[in-house]
């Protein structure tokens, strides 16, 4: 769910990223003469930046909300409970297997990510700079490395981490009533998006 339920809306917004910066960024090089540097802009910026932080906020909306609506819809109906009851610790049974795909599904979420966002670079560069794809792929290689898509896969996984704990933390201190799943579920979308941006400046501050 986690993975094959996102990918359409993270492609389709990272493509739609890619294409936007690549169109903003293409007449100000054009300025300059250095058309040809829009690859490195796209490459670089899309992978270890935009990729990761507009994944994890589109994440954040959709799985973070749906982990903490069904955890406080398990608490207020005192399902939680009777896991208790049977022995079973409910924090452990209904996070850890959340945890496990939300760390196998963002390596595969981020990649299609990265490739879809680069494309509508490309095609930018190739119909508004007249930028050959040979060409735009050459330029972005020099500058962009496996190093920099290992570093964005690591940053999405911990904004994907954040994630989930911070879904199932709002889920489990619910207030027991209708309007508490609510009240905590836009809390939790909150928390998750203010998380995520924090991280991602101390990532700023310590990878730069």
């Amino acid at each position: 769910f986690m993975a094959y339920k996102s990918y359409p809306i993270v492609s389709m917004i990272s493509f739609l990223v890619g294409v936007t910066v690549a169109l903003t960024a293409a007449e100000q090089l054009r300025n300059f003469g250095a058309d040809i540097y829009l690859a490195d802009l796209v490459g670089f910026g899309m992978i270890r930046e935009l990729v990761p932080l507009m994944t994890g906020i589109i994440l954040a909306g959709k799985i973070g909300a749906s982990i903490t609506a069904e955890i406080a819809s398990m608490n207020v109906l005192e399902e939680t409970d009777a896991l208790k009851t049977m022995g079973v610790i409910p924090e452990k049974f209904l996070m850890v297997p959340r945890l496990l795909a939300m760390s196998m599904a963002v390596p595969l979420l981020v990649a299609i990510a990265d490739a879809v966002g680069i494309f509508g670079g490309i095609l930018v560069g190739k119909f508004f700079s007249e930028i050959p794809i040979r060409t735009f792929f050459d330029e972005m290689l020099k500058v962009v490395g496996l190093g920099d898509f290992l570093i964005g896969q690591m940053k999405t996984m911990v904004f994907g981490w954040i994630i989930v704990v911070s879904g199932g933390y709002k889920g489990f201190s619910v207030e027991r009533s209708p309007a508490g799943v609510g009240i905590a579920t836009t809390e939790s979308v909150v928390l998750s998006i203010s998380l995520i941006i924090v991280s991602d400046c101390i990532f700023a501050l310590i990878l730069y």
